[in-house]
């Protein structure tokens, strides 16, 4: 059986990213990647624009990120955050790379990401702190658990183990 064992400091914050597709969960995972709406995004980006900034400057090295589908709730990656900076001029997600144009350039880094096209877990309950429109909000020690043991079972399934400390 393979280990893998991802972690930090203790006391780190467990975050959950929202998408739209697989696509753009894929693309991080391939790039170690993620990127968050600018303010001109649209009406909902304004509204909720100096939540966001608060939430994504709480953002530390070494904090858990689990990324869901926004519409079915599907778990299809977790990942180590690395680091956060501003303002990447990068054409990334597919969608930009249509427009011609950065979209998300509210950047975060990670050291790896475990991504399945097969979702690891389901969960749809309320996030403490979700910001509409960026996707971002926080999990609770419960939820992040749950999450992780579904993870486990599927890893398990191939004849790796992961433990988070």
């Amino acid at each position: 059986m393979q280990f893998l064992t991802l972690g930090g400091p203790k006391n780190k914050n467990r975050w959950l990213f929202s998408s739209n597709n697989i696509v753009n969960i894929k693309t991080a995972k391939d790039r170690l990647l993620w990127g968050f709406w600018d303010k001109i995004a649209g009406e909902k980006h304004q509204r909720n624009w100096r939540d966001f900034l608060r939430k994504y400057n709480e953002i530390q090295p070494f904090d858990i990120a689990v990324f869901q589908i926004a519409k079915t709730y599907e778990i299809h990656a977790i990942g180590v955050i690395k680091r956060t900076y501003y303002d990447d001029q990068t054409l990334i997600w597919p969608s930009e790379l249509r427009e011609k144009k950065v979209l998300f350039p509210w950047r975060v880094s990670f050291c790896s990401i475990i991504f399945s096209e097969e979702p690891f877990s389901q969960i749809s309950i309320p996030i403490q702190g979700y910001i509409d429109g960026y996707g971002i909000g926080e999990l609770s020690e419960e939820d992040f658990n749950k999450v992780i043991s579904d993870i486990q079972k599927k890893l398990n399934q191939i004849g790796m183990d992961i433990k988070f400390s």
